[in-house]
């Protein structure tokens, strides 16, 4: 799982025991004016089209706050993790790293976003991290970004060791969601709850621990930190036997593999798997991987990538040449993202596949004699 890297936050200047606190009341989940400040710039920064930008900014209405139970395991220390790489004149590569350092990259970036969005998170460790930092730190809703990220930094900089408690985290979560359940229902909202993690719970079985969850407002997505078929085997089980509302997310280039099987004409940049670890209540996001779209999905996700400027685009079904001539223009203006598959810089998407998949084919004519 790798992705470009914004710019992370200053040394650590700040005290180490700076007051954190150690839960959220029920009524604090609207989005604090810091939320509504953040310029486009910031956006453009993390290589986020107009539509995704929409798309962060618009789930904090419907999701609210994230919570992630973080794995800092001893096995978090093996090498078969991968990240992108900056080099000298603009080159980008695919390196190995740990487990950890990978993870890392994820959880740094996802703690600038909500903390520059106002988008209240919590980071549950399931071993102490040691340095001073708390097993549980939140933020996201105190004004103050820049603080926020380097008690993120502060938290990551000790190295992973321990088991893997994961079915103790989950039950302290549930809880947690169980006080907040009434405000959240009558908003309508819920919370999303991501479990990062490279292997089994060391404490129980993690399909009972979970349970409680499928009565619960609560969207679960298991971010796997390991390309071994047997974990994201028993993570799919754990899919499986529950009825949750819940994303098992392979690594960047596993999860690209298996959207190119059914929609080979979407690049999967590391941003769109970065929505799905964010939590999204769209959909469209989630069966990527599990079949092909029809015209009307695909007209609506490259409306939801590119945002407002692709809003009036001829609808294909109707006028295929005047959608892929529109779309193209729109494409030449966009910059190019990361194709985990290729490794190298790509469109959004691939013209000429999708035109081989979606373009209407004349039919003969029925004659009645």
């Amino acid at each position: 799982m790798a992705y470009p890297h914004i710019p992370t936050a200053v040394p650590l200047d700040t005290p180490s025991d700076a007051p954190v606190a150690t839960s959220v009341p029920v009524d604090a989940y609207n989005p604090p004016a810091v939320g509504r400040q953040v310029t486009e710039g910031f956006f453009e920064r993390l290589e986020m089209p107009g539509g995704l930008a929409r798309e962060f900014k618009g789930s904090l209405q419907h999701i609210p706050r994230r919570i992630w139970i973080i794995d800092n395991s001893g096995s978090m220390q093996t090498t078969d993790g991968h990240r992108i790489v900056f080099g000298p004149a603009g080159r980008e590569g695919m390196v190995t790293t740990s487990r950890w350092e990978e993870l890392g990259d994820a959880l740094r970036w996802h703690a600038r976003v909500a903390a520059h969005l106002g988008a209240p998170t919590e980071f549950r460790m399931l071993n102490p991290p040691g340095g001073g930092s708390p097993q549980v730190l939140q933020f996201g809703s105190s004004g103050a970004p820049e603080e926020e990220v380097k008690a993120v930094e502060r938290m990551l900089s000790s190295g992973p060791t321990g088991r893997t408690p994961l079915c103790e985290q989950i039950r302290q979560v549930i809880a947690q969601l169980k006080a907040e359940e009434p405000v959240l229902r009558a908003a309508g909202q819920r919370v999303v709850l991501v479990i990062a993690s490279d292997g089994a719970a060391t404490d129980g079985d993690i399909a009972e621990a979970m349970k409680p969850l499928q009565n619960l407002p609560v969207w679960v997505v298991v971010r796997l930190c390991t390309d071994d078929d047997k974990v994201l085997q028993y993570w799919n089980q754990v899919d499986e036997d529950l009825e949750l509302d819940m994303d098992v997310l392979d690594d960047l280039t596993g999860e690209a593999a298996e959207v190119s099987e059914h929609n080979a004409w979407l690049t999967y940049a590391p941003i769109l798997h970065r929505l799905r670890e964010w939590g999204t209540t769209r959909k469209i996001f989630d069966v990527l991987d599990e079949k092909p779209l029809a015209v009307s999905e695909m007209k609506e996700l490259v409306t939801l990538i590119l945002g407002a400027d692709a809003e009036d685009l001829p609808d294909p079904q109707l006028d295929w040449g005047g959608f892929k001539a529109q779309l193209s223009a729109l494409l030449s203006h966009a910059p190019t993202v990361w194709d985990p598959l290729r490794s190298r810089r790509r469109e959004w998407f691939d013209l000429k596949r999708m035109q081989k998949r979606y373009e209407l084919k004349k039919q003969p004519s029925c004659v009645l004699m």
